[in-house]
């Protein structure tokens, strides 16, 4: 990817923080149009594009944050991310990667977010392990689901 403005560095942290040249985004309609504007390149990479003009982001983990969980009704978890939207969790879509950071897929699928730990440990009280020990779940309304190691398949 060539970028069309090169003078911009932009990188989003692990804790979904954007810097420009080293300087961190705080106005909060820059930084909600930057994360509006947030595509997945071809190569699993990251970008921006506004009309013709694109720049490439460098994303240190997920390019988003669930920084709350929710249950609004039985049944339903909701997480709050850091771009100010909130999304239902699908349990399938969630897992535990490297280093025992939690994950899951966001945005019908099209992005991975990074769980704040109080984010976690509210999803914690609905994490539940079998008789052994060895295998957790996610216990939401009755249902069960196999929390994995590996990222799911997307949408």
């Amino acid at each position: 990817m060539r970028d069309v403005t090169p003078y911009l560095k932009l990188v989003i942290d692990k804790e979904g923080r954007w810097f420009q040249n080293g300087a961190e985004i705080i106005h909060p309609e820059i930084y909600r149009h930057f994360n509006e504007l947030l595509e997945k390149t071809a190569d699993g990479g990251y970008q921006i594009r506004s009309g013709n003009e694109f720049c490439g982001v460098e994303v240190e983990d997920a390019p988003f944050v669930v920084q709350a969980v929710s249950e609004v009704e039985k049944g339903s978890i909701y997480m709050r991310l850091n771009d100010g939207s909130d999304e239902p969790l699908k349990p399938e879509w969630f897992w535990i990667g490297r280093d025992n950071v939690p994950y899951c897929l966001i945005k019908k699928g099209s992005f991975h977010a990074r769980f704040s730990r109080p984010a976690y440990y509210a999803l914690a009280r609905h994490i539940v392990a079998d008789e052994e020990g060895q295998n957790f779940f996610l216990h939401i309304d009755g249902l069960r689901t196999a929390i994995s190691d590996s990222q799911p398949a997307q949408a």
